[in-house]
């Protein structure tokens, strides 16, 4: 018996089929092209359902509430679009560098302790230069553990939404196309970009800090597999940052955030506190930052992501 003949339609596909997928599968650029369409159709859907129900005026104040509300959304978006492309390629989201197993569990908890000494250590220095006093509690009692707790949520859900976004699946998609380092310098210099031009009043020196972020945070899923470490960073400095310390932020106009917990003052020198942009564009940033980097390598020695 002889073997069938392929169909005209059959050997035109298989022309094409290179196009599309490479040795690993869908090739890199295809699948990060249908996750940032799904994640971004899913965001705008949900934004749009959220300011259709709870309509807000422009450039509203934050609020813990307003920050959880689009966290969420932004999160089920993200998830989506993961869900979506791990269906697609048949990988799980552990193949991403987000397993579930581990969640919150002692990798997030030291990143959460790392983080809160790095700001604790931004902070120290901006006070011992003489740009920042506490003259007591900004809050007291009920009010405080209220706050606290919602900040809390909200920070939290920032650190899972943008660790996820940014250097989960992208990350593990753009490593397969490019290599591991090439793919992390160019999601931390959009990670940077992604602040500087979404926020007002923002300079070159919050757009570095935060890229330079956004690289330490690609170097610990390097070396630790998988992204709860940075996620613990991410809310703990936040948290430290705008809730505790009253750190302001262009985000919210350049003033703290309502109900944080230290009734605090910034003064000097942009270069020395930060200014608008809160601590994270204070100069000291960077020495904090070098530190970081050093510590990450001293404590994990070996590469772990990714695994195509």
């Amino acid at each position: 018996m002889s073997d069938a003949t392929p169909s005209p339609s059959t050997s035109r596909w298989a022309r094409f089929r290179p196009w599309f997928f490479g040795p690993h599968g869908l090739r890199a650029g295809w699948s990060l092209a249908l996750y940032i369409l799904t994640s971004g159709f899913l965001t705008a859907l949900g934004a749009w359902i959220f300011l259709k129900v709870h309509p807000l005026p422009d450039n509203p104040p934050w609020t813990a509430g307003l920050i959880i509300a689009f966290e969420v959304v932004s999160l089920m978006a993200a998830l989506g679009g993961t869900l979506l492309l791990a269906k697609v390629e048949g990988r799980s989201f552990a193949d991403y560098g987000f397993p579930l197993a581990p969640a919150f569990g002692r990798r997030f908890w030291e990143g959460a302790l790392w983080g809160i000494l790095s700001i604790g250590a931004v902070i120290a220095a901006i006070a011992a230069a003489g740009g920042y006093e506490v003259h007591g509690l900004n809050v007291r009692g009920a009010e405080a553990v209220k706050y606290v707790l919602l900040w809390a949520l909200a920070a939290l859900l920032v650190g899972v939404y943008e660790e996820l976004f940014f250097r989960a699946t992208p990350l593990f998609t753009l490593a397969r196309g490019l290599g591991f380092w090439p793919a992390a310098l160019l999601i931390s210099l959009y990670f940077g970009a992604v602040h500087y031009f979404q926020k007002p009043m923002e300079t070159w020196v919050d757009f570095l800090s935060t890229g330079l972020i956004g690289l330490w945070f690609s170097f610990a899923v390097r070396r630790t597999g998988d992204v709860w470490l940075p996620i613990g960073w991410h809310f703990a400095y936040n948290f430290g940052s705008l809730a505790i310390f009253g750190g302001p932020n262009t985000g919210n106009q350049g003033h703290p955030v309502e109900g944080h917990l230290l009734a605090s003052t910034f003064h000097g020198s942009q270069y020395l506190t930060g200014g608008p942009m809160g601590p994270e564009a204070s100069l000291f940033i960077f020495p904090v930052i070098a530190v970081l980097f050093l510590a990450l390598h001293l404590r994990f020695r070996e590469a772990r992501f990714p695994r195509l």
